[in-house]
């Protein structure tokens, strides 16, 4: 019996989304439980995906629906409003 695996990532920008799908993707196929923690210090995801770049661009809209995607599948949960080395 293995232990389940239990992972926080810092940051909830695109790389932090697609890492935290990777994982969960990888665990699966292993036959490995994990839960994902997605942390990041501002109140959404999507870093500059959503603050940075004009969000009627087409491309940004596809991105952002595959983000959203992932993280609705349930197997990352996002938690917001907190900064790594002031709350945690």
């Amino acid at each position: 019996m293995t232990t389940p695996l239990r992972v926080a990532i810092i940051g909830a920008g695109p790389a932090g989304i697609y890492a935290g799908n990777i994982l969960n993707r990888t665990a699966l196929e292993a036959g490995r439980e994990v839960t994902i923690d997605l942390i990041e210090s501002l109140p959404a995801p999507y870093g500059l995906i959503r603050y940075g770049v004009a969000p009627d661009h087409p491309r940004i809209k596809g991105i952002v629906n595959s983000l959203h995607e992932m993280l609705d599948s349930g197997a990352i949960r996002f938690i917001g409003n907190v900064t790594y080395g002031v709350d945690l």
